[in-house]
C-alpha cells in the first residue's frame, strides 16, 4: 500500500493543476467564427456567459458582451455591458483608473501549480479606451445622446489620466541574476517579431477616434472650447488623417470659430469598423539559461492585416485607429513581466526536483518528476484579449450638406451598397458601419438635435 502513496499524491496534484488551468480559447475561437459568419447571437451567448460565470475573465467578458450586443443591434444591452466594464475599471482608484501592467503577484506555490490564466483579467489601457468608444456609440445609436455626452466627458478624464500615468516609457519589471538574463534573451526575440505590427503607434493606449468622437459630441452642443481640445488631440495622434486635421483647423488661431454644421446645413460623420483584431496564440520558447526548459508565452502570428479605405460618394475614409498595433504594443510592454513570472515558476519546479533528488527516495524523485511533467502539460500561455475588436477603424465626414433626401453610395472591399436618409437643416448624423467579413452592417442616429433609436440594417454589397 505504501508504494501507491506517491502516485495517489501525483493524481491529486494533476487534478489541482487541471482545475486551475481551464482555458476559454476553444470557445473564444468558435464565438469569433460565429461572428464572422453572421451568427452574432452565438457570440453574444459566449460573451455573456464569460461575463457572468467566469472567475478570472469577467472583465473581459463584459467588453466582449458589449461589443457583441452592439453588432447584434441591441444598443441598450450593449451600453449596459460597457457601463459595467468602464465603472469597474475607473472605480479602482479615486484619482483615476488603475491598470496593472507589471505586477508579479504569485507565491511560490502558485508559481508551481498555476499559470497566468488563473490571474484575474484587468482591462489594459487600450481596451478601456475602446470600451469608452463603443459605449458612447451604443448610447448614441440607442437614442441616449445625453448619456453619450456624459461618457464623452468621462472619456476625456480617463484619457488625460492615462496620459499622466503612462505618458513616459514603461519601465521593465525588475529581475535579477539568471532570471533576468533568461527573460532578456526570450523577450528580445519576441519583441522583434512584434515590431511590424506595432509600426506607426506612439504608445499602447492612445485612441484618436475616441478623441474625435468626443469632439463631435461637444461641437454639436456648441461647446466649442472642449471640441477644439478633443480635435487637436486626435490630430496630434494621427496627423495624417484629413478628417481630424479639417476639424482641428476649424478652430485654428486667426480663424473665426463656428459651430458645425452651419445652421442652414447638415453634417454626416462616419465611423467604419473593418476586420477583427488577430487572436493571440500560445508558443513554447526554450530558455537559454536552463537546459531543456521551455516556457509558454502569448504571441501574434502572421502578417499585419491591411484594409483598403472605404468610400462614401467618392469621399475616401481615413485610417483612424489601428487596434492590431495597439494590441501588439500592449503585449510587447507586458512581455517582460510575463516571461519573468513564467521563468520563476519553472525555477521553482527545478528547485523542487533538486530537493527530491537529494532526498534519496526513488518514489519521491519519481513523484516530483511526474508532477512537474503534468504541470508542464497543463500549463499554457495566457492568450486572453478582446477578440471582437475591429482590426482597424476608419472615419469620414461630409460637412455643409444641403438639407434633403440622400442615397449615399458606400464602397468597401466587399462591393457597393446604398444608405438612404433624410438630413435636416442644422442636423449632425452619425453613420456607423461594421464589417466583420461579409459586408457592412449599417446603423445611424441623429446627434443634434437628439434623435430616436436606430437599428442595424444588413446590406448586401454588390
Amino acid at each position: 500500500m505504501k508504494t501507491k502513496q506517491p502516485f495517489a499524491a501525483l493524481f491529486a496534484i494533476a487534478l489541482l493543476a487541471g482545475a486551475g488551468c481551464v482555458s476559454v480559447d476553444t470557445d473564444a475561437t468558435r464565438a469569433r467564427t460565429a461572428l464572422t459568419e453572421g451568427r452574432v447571437n452565438e457570440t453574444c451567448a459566449w460573451a455573456e456567459d464569460l461575463a457572468t460565470n467566469s472567475v478570472y475573465s469577467a472583465a473581459l467578458g463584459r467588453v466582449e458582451a458589449g461589443r457583441a450586443r452592439l453588432l447584434a443591434g441591441d444598443f441598450a444591452a450593449s451600453a449596459g455591458w460597457f457601463r459595467q466594464a468602464v465603472d469597474a475599471a475607473v472605480e479602482k482608484s479615486e484619482s483615476g483608473p488603475v491598470i496593472n501592467l507589471t505586477d508579479a503577484g504569485n507565491t511560490a506555490l502558485a508559481a508551481t501549480l498555476t499559470d497566468d490564466r488563473t490571474r484575474v483579467y484587468t482591462l489594459p489601457a487600450y481596451e478601456l479606451n475602446f470600451a469608452l468608444l463603443y459605449g458612447i456609440l451604443a448610447q448614441a445609436l440607442g437614442g441616449q445622446t445625453d448619456d453619450a455626452c456624459v461618457d464623452a466627458r468621462l472619456a476625456v478624464y480617463v484619457q488625460d489620466a492615462l496620459a499622466e500615468k503612462l505618458g513616459g516609457d514603461l519601465p521593465a519589471p525588475a529581475a535579477t541574476n539568471e532570471t533576468a538574463s533568461a527573460a532578456q534573451s526570450v523577450c528580445a526575440g519576441q519583441e522583434a517579431a512584434l515590431e511590424e505590427l506595432i509600426a506607426g503607434t506612439r504608445n499602447s493606449w492612445e485612441n484618436p477616434v475616441l478623441w474625435w468622437l468626443t469632439g463631435v459630441l461637444f461641437e454639436v452642443r456648441g461647446e466649442t472650447d472642449f471640441a477644439q481640445q478633443s480635435y487637436r488631440k486626435a490630430q496630434a495622434i494621427r496627423p495624417d488623417n484629413a478628417v481630424f486635421a479639417a476639424d482641428a483647423a476649424r478652430y485654428a488661431p486667426g480663424r473665426p470659430a463656428r459651430r458645425a454644421p452651419q445652421p442652414e446645413k447638415a453634417r454626416l460623420v462616419v465611423v467604419y469598423d473593418v476586420g477583427l483584431v488577430p487572436m493571440r496564440e500560445s508558443l513554447k520558447v526554450p530558455v537559454p539559461i536552463y537546459t531543456g526548459l521551455s516556457i509558454d508565452i502569448p504571441v501574434y502570428r502572421g502578417e499585419r492585416p491591411s484594409f483598403a479605405p472605404f468610400a462614401l460618394d467618392g469621399t475616401q475614409g481615413q485610417a483612424g485607429v489601428d487596434a492590431t498595433a495597439l494590441a501588439a504594443r500592449d503585449l510587447k510592454e507586458r512581455l517582460p513581466g510575463i516571461v519573468t513570472r513564467n521563468i520563476t515558476r519553472a525555477t521553482v519546479q527545478i528547485a523542487a526536483q533538486a530537493v527530491a533528488n537529494n532526498n534519496g527516495n526513488d518514489y519521491v524523485k519519481l513523484g516530483v518528476f511526474a508532477a512537474n511533467a503534468v504541470i508542464a502539460a497543463f500549463r499554457r500561455a495566457d492568450t486572453r484579449s478582446w477578440i471582437t475588436l475591429p482590426a482597424e477603424t476608419q472615419v469620414a465626414e461630409k460637412d455643409d450638406l444641403e438639407p434633403g433626401r440622400y442615397a449615399f453610395q458606400i464602397a468597401t472591399a466587399h462591393g457597393r451598397t446604398t444608405f438612404e436618409c433624410v438630413l435636416q437643416a442644422g442636423e449632425t448624423r452619425l453613420l456607423y458601419l461594421a464589417d466583420c467579413g461579409r459586408g457592412p452592417r449599417i446603423a445611424s442616429c441623429v446627434l443634434s438635435p437628439p434623435g430616436g433609436k436606430s437599428v442595424f440594417e444588413n446590406h448586401e454589397s454588390r
